[in-house]
């Protein structure tokens, strides 16, 4: 892939971060599921792909679907981690969201998996 075409893909997903910042998650989602998609085969531990599985992660926590939430934050946990093995405030922001998920299972009485975010 040419690294204009992967210019594309990381703006698509700057432009989801904006938006969702902004509130318009519908529209966010649809920048970042363009972006994530081949993200995820061309740079699979990078900021960029972290970020946009944040930012989907945050859009399934809002729209109260708890597993794809849990399972876009878990990935985008893991590949931060990696990426900042000392740590740094973008792994405490997904831990915060995957925390949110904790809480609305338990306001709900459902548990969805294994609560090992690990």
């Amino acid at each position: 892939m040419t690294s204009s075409r992967m210019a594309v893909y990381i703006a698509l997903v700057g432009l989801g971060a904006i938006l969702c910042k902004k509130g318009d998650l519908n529209e966010a989602g649809v920048h970042l599921d363009s972006g994530v998609s081949i993200l995820l085969t061309t740079l699979p531990a990078s900021l960029p792909t972290s970020d946009a599985l944040y930012w989907l992660g945050f859009i399934a926590l809002n729209g109260s679907q708890l597993a794809d939430a849990q399972q876009h934050l878990t990935k985008c946990l893991r590949m931060r981690r990696a990426i900042y093995p000392h740590g740094h405030s973008d792994i405490a922001s997904a831990e915060k969201l995957l925390e949110q998920i904790v809480e609305k299972q338990q306001l709900h009485g459902c548990c969805i998996g294994n609560d090992n975010f690990d």
